[in-house]
């Protein structure tokens, strides 16, 4: 007797087909959140770098790679820049006065303009120290205590805490690869010659963890496990502008619903690709902070398997015209939350 797996289509018997594909990180945390959104990420070919949301572009990185070391050379570095553009500003200054009592004031604006450069690269420096003696407050400020290693369950953990218990900050250069699965976590923490500990960054939305960070959490131990030769018994979800973490554990709950999403998304994949099968939308409200469906103009076009794709109006927004990724491509209007303003508003 056939039944509906999860993702919404047939699964003989419960057991699920073998795998058949090699699939992103990425795009598998995608397709947990919401299958929709995993055909998108699919067919978008966008690179994984450990970020959740690719689609916000390159990011800052801030102090994260930073420890008492770095934040002590990094702070005696700024020091002797703003001391050298001191220096030259103090002569510069001396040559717009020698140069307005002797010329004209108009000869002396133009004598002006390096102490105008040299005033603009020593505020630079002066800003650099201030954010650098702040951030590292924060980082003496953070409790100095033991982590475990094996834990059970999903808890909450201060990054500082993290890097104060031993562990180095790398960034991996290239994507770990293995027969199902390629992906690179934003950063690894290391510690020893033992412990491999990728980590996640999440740019918006709230401070929790959802199916979609524990299936990629999972994804990303094991391939750090089988590539780097490590253990990873946890992974780390990151939030943007904060320091707070949380510990996600590589746990035989986690890698089995890894595998059992592995196979649901090839099952989809396949369908779609055969049949045109479309995944069912979701019926609760992921749609409504979801970027696929936010409303953008149309001077950004739809470009999937490297294909533009027609844009499909959206209707009752004014006399603006409104589009979505994830309407263009199933035909749909996404009940996003700017839609649904935008509506709204033109009502009003």
């Amino acid at each position: 007797m056939n039944r509906k797996s999860d993702f919404g289509i047939p699964s003989t018997d419960g057991r699920f087909s073998p795998r058949r594909r090699s699939v992103g990180v990425h795009t598998l945390s995608e397709f947990v959140f919401c299958p929709r959104a995993g055909v998108l990420s699919s067919e978008s070919q966008r690179q994984d770098d450990g970020e959740e949301d690719v689609a916000l572009g390159p990011k800052l990185d801030g102090f994260f790679d930073y420890d008492e070391r770095m934040f002590a050379e990094r702070l005696s570095a700024e020091w002797s820049r703003s001391r050298l553009w001191l220096t030259l500003l103090a002569p510069s200054l001396l040559l717009i006065y020698v140069v307005w009592r002797l010329a004209t004031p108009s000869a002396a604006v133009v004598a002006a303009l390096p102490s105008l450069y040299f005033a603009a690269r020593l505020w630079e420096s002066l800003s650099a120290i201030m954010s650098l003696v702040r951030e590292r407050a924060v980082f003496n400020a953070a409790s100095t205590a033991a982590v475990d290693m094996n834990p059970n369950q999903i808890c909450e953990i201060n990054w500082w805490t993290l890097r104060k218990a031993g562990f180095e900050c790398a960034r991996p250069r290239d994507a770990y690869v293995d027969e199902d699965m390629k992906g690179r976590p934003w950063r690894l923490l290391v510690k020893d010659t033992q412990w491999r500990i990728p980590v996640i960054r999440k740019h918006r939305g709230e401070k929790k963890c959802g199916p979609q960070h524990v299936v990629r959490a999972a994804a990303y131990c094991r391939l750090v496990e089988t590539c780097e030769g490590g253990r990873a018994p946890f992974a780390i979800l990151l939030f943007a502008d904060s320091y707070d973490a949380i510990v996600i554990p590589n746990s035989p709950n986690a890698q089995a619903m890894l595998d059992r999403s592995l196979r649901e998304m090839d099952d989809v994949l396949t369908a779609f690709e055969r049949t045109r099968l479309q995944p069912a939308p979701p019926t609760d409200q992921r749609c409504r902070g979801c970027h696929w469906g936010q409303p953008t103009s149309f001077k950004k076009e739809t470009v999937l398997n490297g294909v533009p794709v027609p844009p499909l109006r959206i209707e009752g927004t004014g006399s603006a015209d409104y589009h979505s990724c994830c309407g263009d491509r199933f035909q749909w209007v996404a009940p996003h939350e700017s839609t649904i303003a935008l509506r709204a508003a033109n009502r009003g």
